[in-house]
């Protein structure tokens, strides 16, 4: 049985999945389904409020690591978990390199949308007033949030990207990226059933996450460590946020049409971005 990932993991589709994936990945998907449903399930049955699922959000994020670290000890007793989930950093210029790729991609792209929709007149540029100061909070906030971004990508990014990687780059990445966003979906319906969330926010989250899932992925294999995938989630979820509510009119306030139009530019530079990390993914496999 092998005790190690490969490194580098393969662009192409290498073959089947070993014998032993389909049961682990069946299991493994199932408990941490089962998990937030569970944790979700009393706020839809009763009148509790979300705020309370709010704090406890940060800690939510590490199911996936513990789900599949227990099943991974169950079924896999003889095989390292750290190395199959390539917690390591070497080569460290290598995964430092993946990580100023995934600060650009996920700094590039709000910036880019924000400069594209105010261009087109969807939104005004609303600049708020602290905004620089928020600015300079985005990198120190993003390092911080590792901690808890960590929980979610050792188990996506790292077990499990590992373990698909006979797929290839694109049938790893698109398997992951969607069960990655039906598992945020109890917790965004949560929201959306207390009222502080939108339905159509709920389905342009679901859809950024499918977009945001290829270039975690993809700085997962440029880095041939899963702390780049760990870095890129941070900076996504503090770069977003400081983007769309410091530069620009707030979303919320903009109507059905315009709303959409909106998402509609933001996923066509996902869509080139998507592409261009692809493109970077099968360079490096190449050489």
């Amino acid at each position: 049985m092998p005790t190690s990932q490969p490194a580098p993991l393969p662009y192409a589709a290498t073959g089947a999945l070993p014998a032993w994936a389909p049961r682990f990945l069946m299991t493994a998907g199932v408990a941490v389904m089962a998990i937030v449903v569970a944790i979700c399930l009393p706020f839809w049955l009763t009148d509790l409020g979300s705020e309370i699922l709010a704090v406890a959000t940060p800690a939510l994020q590490w199911i996936p690591f513990l789900a599949i670290l227990i099943v991974h000890a169950i079924l896999r007793p003889g095989v390292r978990f750290w190395r199959w989930s390539a917690i390591g950093v070497r080569p460290l210029g290598q995964t430092l390199g993946a990580a100023g790729i995934a600060l650009a991609v996920f700094t590039i792209v709000p910036l880019a949308t924000i400069v594209a929709t105010a261009s087109l007149g969807l939104v005004d540029y609303s600049v708020v007033e602290g905004a620089g100061t928020a600015a300079l909070l985005v990198l120190p906030f993003s390092i911080v949030w590792m901690l808890f971004a960590f929980g979610e990508e050792a188990g996506w990014r790292g077990y499990i990207q590992t373990t698909l990687a006979p797929l290839g780059f694109w049938g790893s990445t698109l398997i992951i990226g969607g069960f990655w966003a039906a598992w945020h979906l109890p917790v965004a319906l949560t929201y959306s059933l207390d009222g502080t969330m939108p339905m159509r926010v709920v389905v342009t989250t679901t859809v950024n996450l499918l977009f945001a899932a290829v270039a975690i992925s993809a700085v997962r294999y440029l880095g041939g460590s899963v702390w780049p995938a760990v870095f890129a989630h941070a900076v996504m979820n503090t770069m977003g946020q400081f983007a769309y509510s410091n530069l620009i009119t707030p979303l919320a306030d903009l109507d059905t049409p315009t709303y959409w139009a909106f998402h509609g530019v933001s996923w066509t530079i996902w869509a080139a971005v998507a592409i261009a990390v692809g493109k970077l993914v099968r360079r490096r496999a190449a050489r």
